[in-house]
């Protein structure tokens, strides 16, 4: 192997060694090492596809063309910098590659804070960054044919307990919103994220509660307590947040809505919901004056028997 894989199993190991510190400052060195350790792998794993290159034809960020004597062009590294997360999955990709399955975008982002300012997270929530990332780095061994209870010792021990740790909690606070109906239709809390630290431990304090409106979460990771409103918004966006994105990047709206009743961003409406996930008041019915059925797009905010058409001609009438 080379020394990228070198420095990326030292990495993952002072990350883990820096993360078991109970030195309160060691939590941003364990986030700037997983890190680093975490990309550098990665990294390795394209250097495996091509062993006759010069890493850095295969790494760096910037590229220039030079003449090749023959009338055409090459292309070579320019300046030291190398690929960065974003970058690396862009050349996963173009070295038909599969990226392993897990989460290193909350590990990410803590890392970032951490260089710009510091980070709110606390270290529950950076326990959860690190074991999150936990398939990537399995991902990574694979594609080497490597063995990383061998190459990391006691660190990968101590990587298996915290994604133990991590998986029993999310059980837990997933399972506390199992009371909730959802109306119906199949949605869940699973993709929710704190406000606070960005931690998807969310818990409800009372399991057995089935009412929206009577939610009370709490976050295991900061022990933030959120109101219901708060906490339905969160299990909206964490729920339908990426189905309102690619929506916004075609072009077109929803499936989530500012529910006409409550005021609140939690009016869902696609093929499985058409309803508000707080007060659950639903959009239905025909406007009195066209006939047209009434949705949450076209229904006047000041009279809720007309759409808007029908609302502005009538009002133009008086």
């Amino acid at each position: 192997m080379t020394e990228v894989y070198e420095n990326a199993i030292a990495s993952i190991k002072l990350g883990i060694s820096d993360y078991q510190s109970n030195d309160e400052a060691r939590p941003i060195s364990a986030v700037r090492n997983f890190y680093s350790g975490v990309l550098l792998l990665g990294k390795q794993c394209l250097l495996n596809e091509v062993p006759e290159a010069e890493p850095m034809e295969v790494l760096a960020s910037r590229f220039a063309p030079v003449p090749d004597g023959d009338g055409g062009v090459e292309y070579e590294p320019k300046g030291q910098r190398t690929i960065d997360l974003s970058e690396l999955r862009e050349r996963f990709g173009a070295f038909e590659i599969k990226w392993p399955p897990g989460n290193i975008k909350s590990l990410q982002k803590i890392r970032n804070e951490f260089e710009h300012y510091h980070s709110p997270a606390p270290k529950e929530a950076i326990r959860q960054a690190i074991a999150e990332c936990f398939p990537i780095v399995q991902g990574f061994f694979e594609l080497l044919g490597e063995n990383p209870a061998e190459a990391l010792g006691e660190a990968w021990e101590v990587m298996l307990s915290e994604e133990q740790f991590y998986t029993q909690q999310k059980v837990e606070c997933d399972q506390s919103f199992s009371a909730m109906h959802w109306h119906g239709g199949r949605s869940n809390a699973d993709q929710i994220q704190c406000s606070a630290c960005g931690s998807s431990l969310i818990c409800q304090d009372d399991p057995n509660n089935s009412d929206p409106a009577s939610t009370a979460g709490r976050c295991r990771a900061c022990d933030a307590a959120f109101t219901a409103e708060q906490t339905i918004e969160m299990i909206v966006a964490g729920e339908f947040g990426a189905d309102s994105h690619m929506a916004a990047m075609e072009g077109q709206e929803g499936p989530v809505y500012d529910c006409p009743e409550c005021g609140l961003g939690t009016y869902v409406s696609n093929e499985a919901f058409n309803i508000c996930f707080f007060c659950e008041f639903d959009v239905g019915g025909e406007c009195a004056r066209c006939g047209d059925g009434l949705t949450v797009l076209n229904q006047s905010v000041n009279n809720a028997s007309l759409c808007d058409y029908c609302y502005h001609m009538s009002s133009k009438d008086d």
